[in-house]
């Protein structure tokens, strides 16, 4: 059984799906409640249980994050279907600090595979837990700011928020 959250956060509405194992996906802020029922929709085929009251310590977390607190996610994660290199890279990128970056090139070189950095990228886009699995601290060795499933404007918004400038 899937669990889930829509809520208000300061950059929009935002989702969240958790399974019996942990945190299963984050739908980033979109305009309305509905953008994010049609998205989960594209995910998700069997009845979805609206657990507002459930989520609500997790809720809290996300709400703090988009004010600009520094937040810290040790929730379990649900990361069923991922490839061991994109379990991989995931696990580099979980570790990059609230308010820091680090390039493609830097986390193919910690997983051991320095040659592979638009595999990481690719490995990136499949992060189904964005902010908590925080890809949109990676950026292009040159410090432009590559590609995010959210788009470059909440990539650059997000990377506010945690005090990096662009």
């Amino acid at each position: 059984m899937f669990r889930y959250s829509i809520f208000k956060t300061a950059l929009g509405y935002l989702g969240l799906v958790v399974s019996p194992k942990g945190i299963h996906m984050v739908i980033l802020p979109r305009k309305s409640e509905a953008e994010v029922k049609v998205e989960m929709g594209k995910h998700y085929t069997e009845d979805l249980v609206r657990d507002e009251e459930g989520l609500s310590s997790l809720r809290r977390k996300f709400v703090d994050y988009f004010s600009g607190k520094k937040v810290i996610f040790k929730e379990k994660l649900d990361v069923i279907g991922a490839t061991p290199f994109e379990l991989k890279v995931w696990d580099v990128v979980y570790g990059i600090p609230h308010g820091e970056t680090r390039s493609y090139d830097w986390v193919a070189k910690q997983v051991g595979s320095p040659k592979k950095v638009r595999a990481v990228g690719q490995a990136l886009k499949h992060n189904r837990l964005p902010i908590v699995i925080p890809c949109h601290r990676v950026i292009c060795k040159s410090g432009d700011l590559g590609g995010f499933s959210g788009g470059v404007d909440l990539k650059r918004k997000l990377l506010k928020l945690e005090g990096r400038i662009w």
